[in-house]
């Protein structure tokens, strides 16, 4: 007892210890390394528990500290292990989690094939755990991708299928209205990149609807406008684009509160009045190397991209080739570190324009090697992408095949079972019914002997009136007539003393002693009941002469003639009759004898019988369940006798029966 309760403090202290650190681990106030440093150890203590549930819960801590980091490899190596534990635990829900969290690592490692194939998975997941918003984050997810990766059809289709799902699902609206925004903001960007601006405008429209709300992303609504206005100027509608960039600056705050917006909108101001024909050259070089400094100080590389091409081509413009060819060296350089290969492609086009003779040839060159390098790279990504639809797909009626023949399998081994079943209710239906017919034959057969025991029982009492008549007629007609004759004779002689009457007197007195001696005699007829003792021993000789006869069987009956049958219970009598009857058929049947010795006798408190035949006899371990011997046995139970049987190849069979009296 003691020990049990020791162990049960031991496991609540480890217990105790995990949540501890757990609890340490999400405390944001602790710095990544101390974190990290509590989760290690609940995973540690958690390992010790051997239970997974417990492992899994404190690895899925390590996972989110690590996700907050952005520490990609990391977060793949948890995942994996979570993912194969979700899966031994067979937890569909932790299973999404992991495959998510393991998409979302390839896709910090810049591995988007690898990553769309396990949003993919996660997508299926959370579709069958009907969890609507893990879907649509994770469908947004794989187009953003698919954009990136200029598969535009792909994405623009796995956009609209988030949309279908945000209009029916049932969250708080601020959420609603934020991923509304993120889709329609990203099917704006697909349809700009394959140069369909007014969709594109109806697009950041619709998403720009969905800032009105006093929750929104404040900032959602200034990235529409940017937007927008960038997409006038695309349609070379500058005027538009003008006004709204203007409208845009109004905002005194915009510059300290976001510089970086800031710096889009005056360098795309600055480069829309280019376009339009603005000669200041000096007044639009200004603004944008205002707009460059500010990216600079902000270290955005993709604005110090931006910004240089616009200054190139000003530059260019203005005939000042030297500076023209700095800022479009300067944007390629930084397009090709941050892998923006739209902006790559726009520099080296820029400086082939530039550039003359070879240099200009080979920019060519370079921007026409990397234009197809991109258009092959996207088919093979949009083949990819293509490969992993068809190829899960394929996996999935894979698997819906092994499922519809595992139950078929079913359905064939329940079917099979029923059959059994059924066959087997009816054997054991009929082996029933055999029994009751045998039954009710043994029923039937017991009637019979009861009826002819009854019979016996009235000629019984009719050969006893027959007897009690005759004895009387013997009393009536001879001993009271005798008796009537020496009367009046003694009475006639009483008066005499002559040697005459004295000798008749002697003869009368004899004859009185006859009289006696009949009286006596007819007294013991009465005291002995002979048919008594005849009856159920004439109707054991009866069954045996007529089955012997029948059957052609020698026999020998010996029967105790001492025994008053009277004591015996007819139950008993019935049963005994019926294992003689069962014996000689058997006999008939099986044995092959010619002789058969039936005796029944009185041993102090018990009756036995003994069957003995010369027949070939039988191999008691193989036949012992035989029909007439289970019928036997069952008898000689019912009257609580013990039943022996002694038998051997061609030795002949004896069967004894002892029975209780």
């Amino acid at each position: 007892m003691f020990f049990c309760c020791f162990l049960q403090a031991q496991d609540d202290s480890l217990y105790s210890n995990i949540y501890k650190f757990r609890a340490l681990a999400k405390d944001q106030s602790l710095t990544f390394n101390k974190r990290f440093e509590y989760a290690k150890k609940a995973i540690s203590l958690s390992k010790q528990t051997k239970q997974d549930t417990t492992v899994l819960a404190s690895n899925r801590i390590l996972s989110y500290i690590y996700l907050l980091e952005g520490v990609g490899d990391s977060i793949y190596k948890i995942n994996k292990e979570n993912l194969r534990l979700s899966k031994k635990l067979d937890d569909t829900l932790k299973m999404a989690f992991a495959t998510n969290n393991i998409a979302y690592s390839f896709e910090l490692t810049n591995k988007p094939d690898s990553a769309y194939y396990y949003y993919y998975q996660a997508e299926k997941y959370y579709s069958q755990l009907n969890r609507k918003l893990n879907q649509i984050e994770v469908l947004y997810a794989m187009a953003s991708i698919q954009e990136t990766e200029r598969d535009f059809i792909g994405s623009e289709i796995n956009a609209i299928e988030a949309i279908k799902i945000l209009n029916d699902l049932e969250e708080d609206e601020a959420v609603v209205n934020e991923w509304q925004w993120n889709i329609n903001n990203l099917l704006a960007i697909i349809s700009s990149r394959i140069e369909l601006y007014d969709e594109a405008i109806t697009y950041h429209n619709k998403a720009l609807s969905y800032t009105r709300n006093k929750d929104a992303n404040p900032y959602n609504a200034l990235f529409s406008k940017i937007n927008i206005a960038i997409l006038q100027r695309r349609k070379k509608d500058f005027d538009k684009s003008i006004e709204i960039f203007e409208s845009l600056l109004e905002d005194q705050k915009l510059k300290s509160v976001d510089p970086l917006s800031y710096v889009t909108v005056i360098s795309n101001l600055a480069y829309v009045k280019f376009l339009k024909g603005d000669k200041n050259y000096n007044q639009i070089i200004e603004r944008l190397k205002e707009a460059l400094k500010i990216a600079n100080d902000e270290d955005d590389e993709i604005e110090i991209s931006g910004v240089s091409k616009f200054l190139s081509e000003v530059y260019l413009k203005a005939n000042i080739k030297d500076s023209a060819l700095y800022y479009s060296n300067q944007s390629l350089k930084v397009a090709k570190q941050i892998n923006a290969n739209q902006t790559i492609l726009d520099a080296l086009l820029l400086k082939s324009k530039i550039e003359t003779g070879k240099k200009s040839n080979s920019s060519l060159f370079q921007y026409i090697k990397l234009s197809d390098s991109l258009v092959l790279a996207e088919r093979s990504i949009s083949n990819k992408f293509a490969r992993i639809y068809h190829e899960t797909d394929v996996i999935k009626r894979e698997k819906e095949a092994v499922s519809r023949q595992n139950m078929w399998l079913l359905i064939t081994t329940i079917g099979l079972l029923i059959l059994v079943l059924f066959i087997y209710i009816i054997k054991t239906q009929r082996e029933k019914n055999k029994e009751l017919q045998l039954a009710r034959q043994q029923q039937q057969a017991n009637e019979e002997i009861y009826n002819l025991m009854l019979l016996q029982q009235d000629k019984m009492d009719e050969a006893r009136a027959l007897e009690k008549k005759r004895i009387s007629q013997e009393i009536h007609d001879g001993i009271l007539g005798r008796l009537f004759g020496a009367r009046l004779s003694l009475d006639s002689l009483n008066m005499l003393k002559t040697d005459d009457a004295i000798q008749n007197r002697e003869s009368y007195i004899n004859e009185l002693k006859d009289i006696e001696q009949d009286i006596r005699k007819v007294s013991h007829e009465l005291n002995t009941d002979f048919i008594a003792n005849a009856s159920f021993e004439s109707l054991i000789t009866t069954l045996v002469e007529t089955q012997c006869l029948a059957y052609q069987l020698t026999y020998n009956l010996a029967l105790d003639h001492k025994l008053n049958w009277d004591i015996l219970p007819n139950k008993t009598k019935i049963h005994l009759y019926r294992i003689i009857q069962e014996s000689l058929q058997n006999i008939y049947k099986h044995a092959n004898a010619s002789l058969v010795s039936i005796s029944i006798k009185q041993k102090k408190n018990l009756i036995s019988l003994t069957i003995n035949d010369d027949g070939v006899g039988f191999d008691l371990a193989r036949n012992k369940e035989g029909i007439g011997l289970k019928n036997m046995k069952s008898r000689v139970q019912q009257i609580n006798g013990v039943f022996t049987v002694n038998t051997e190849k061609n030795k002949g069979t004896n069967i004894k029966i002892d029975v209780p009296i």
